[in-house]
């Protein structure tokens, strides 16, 4: 960790502002403007991961072209000392878990969830999901005059980065993350914008009352509570927030999410209406916030008419929460299919061994065949059909489980770091024991060095990411 006057890459570091399972934030000085800003270090578990790499490099160019008041902006990114890292700007505030649940006027939270849905809603009309809403990712800049904290929502697209094959991201964080993940992230079905609504939804709940809709300190309580659970009335913790409030968040943090709103600001726009004890109705998409039809129709159901030009109804942006953005919200898809190569590579090398396990299948066999396993003083019959019906099954084994890693089948990778380990560890034993026979170790050797190479793609979180990646959209 960097000490407060420690120089990188320019930036002169002034205090740490957070720490997490990607890396750690400073707070530093520009190396050539008169200004703060948020200088993220990822951990380098993440900076040599080839794969990790390329696609934190294309978020941040991703992101970095998101321009938008209610967004930290990008200002830079690089390598140095082995760190990847990213210049943002800087919000001097809090972020929006530290609100103090009993004093913060509903009103206020309201706003900041219409600034952030605002934030959203921009974001997705661009094709960028955000994936990880929570409070702790809501940054409150410090006061305007006329108004209170602007919402300024942060870790755009890193989010993303992180899955369960990286292995990351630390317990506490990733129970945190838990609390607002929508159903479908948790079931791994594929997502799109209405996911970030549910997370939105979860926080609305939250900065009112105080815990997340399924606190729990069991995350498969939690996982169950999103899946399966009715969403908790947020009047029983806080009576005296208006029921229809109850209603709107039901809807938001729908289990199907065909039946959620249309979009982020649509949500807020009605939480809003329900705050103050308006009437609110599902009222059809303006012109600047309007969405095309679902790419795919299993993405929603509802068969919903298109807008049109005539049937809009512009409503104001601040009360509602309307997007001001004129571009066409449709679901977002996920980010180019990660590559297959390491994978690939484990899968040919598993084949090769299953190649060179059968040899001696093969040689069994034809002994038996020839009869050359009998002489007038032996029989070895039975051992060659042990040793045949042994290597039979490992090569068995081998193939099996690179086919079943190529059609990317879990169980597929398993198999393969098993077999391999197996095989790496048979080497080693023959090299040990055979250190004078060039015969054997002429086989044993390049077997150690191939079961290793195989072993490490394997295990390699780059295909873990490829077995895991779903896409959301299908091009016909």
């Amino acid at each position: 960790m960097l000490g407060v006057g420690e120089s990188f890459a320019d930036h002169l570091v002034e205090g740490v502002l957070g720490q997490g399972g990607m890396g750690t934030v400073y707070r530093a000085r520009h190396p050539r403007l008169p200004r703060l800003v948020a200088l993220k270090l990822l951990h380098r578990a993440v900076s040599q991961d080839e794969e990790l790499r390329r696609r934190f490099i294309q978020e941040a160019n991703v992101v970095a072209r998101l321009e938008h008041p209610g967004i930290v902006g990008i200002y830079d990114r690089g390598t140095t000392d082995g760190h990847l890292w990213i210049s943002m700007q800087y919000i001097a505030g809090i972020d929006a878990a530290r609100l103090a649940t009993g004093t913060t006027p509903p009103a206020h939270i309201l706003r900041i969830i219409t600034d952030t849905a605002d934030a959203l809603d921009y974001a997705h009309s661009r094709g960028v999901l955000h994936r990880d809403i929570k409070p702790a990712n809501i940054l409150l800049s410090e006061q305007d005059s006329g108004r209170g904290p602007r919402a300024v929502l942060t870790d755009f697209g890193i989010a993303r980065l992180l899955d369960s094959d990286t292995k990351l991201t630390a317990t506490g964080t990733f129970t945190a993350t838990l609390a607002y993940a929508s159903p479908e992230q948790l079931s791994g079905d594929p997502i799109d914008h209405r996911a970030d609504q549910y997370s939105l939804a979860c926080t609305l709940y939250a900065l009112l009352a105080g815990r997340a809709p399924f606190a729990a300190t069991n995350p498969g309580q939690v996982v169950a509570g999103h899946i399966a659970k009715p969403v908790p009335r947020i009047s029983h913790h806080r009576p005296d927030l208006p029921a229809p409030l109850d209603d709107v968040i039901s809807r938001a943090m729908a289990k199907q999410r065909q039946d959620r709103f249309d979009s982020c600001a649509e949500f807020a726009a009605a939480a809003t209406a329900a705050l103050h004890g308006r009437p609110s109705s599902r009222t059809a998409p303006t012109v600047l916030n309007s969405r095309t039809a679902p790419t795919r129709r299993e993405h929603d159901q509802w068969n919903r008419p298109s807008p049109t030009l005539f049937d809009s109804q512009p409503t104001p942006t601040w009360e509602t929460g309307g997007s001001v953005y004129p571009a066409p919200m449709s679901p977002v898809g996920d980010p180019p299919q990660p590559s297959g190569r390491t994978a690939g590579i484990a899968a040919i090398g598993t084949l090769i061994l299953a190649v060179l396990t059968s040899v001696p299948v093969i040689f069994g066999i034809l002994d038996l065949l020839t009869g050359r396993v009998k002489g007038r003083s032996y029989d070895a019959t039975g051992e060659t059909v042990v040793v045949a019906l042994i290597f039979g099954a490992i090569t068995l084994l081998f193939a099996g489980g690179a086919v079943a890693l190529l059609s990317r089948r879990r169980f597929g990778r398993f198999v393969v770091i098993f077999g391999t380990a197996l095989a790496a560890l048979a080497a080693a034993g023959m090299i040990v024991q055979n250190l004078t026979d060039g015969g054997v170790l002429a086989v044993a050797v390049p077997t150690l060095l191939l079961a290793v190479t195989v072993l490490g793609s394997a295990i390699s979180p780059s295909t873990g990411r490829w077995l895991a990646y779903r896409p959301t959209i299908t091009d016909h």
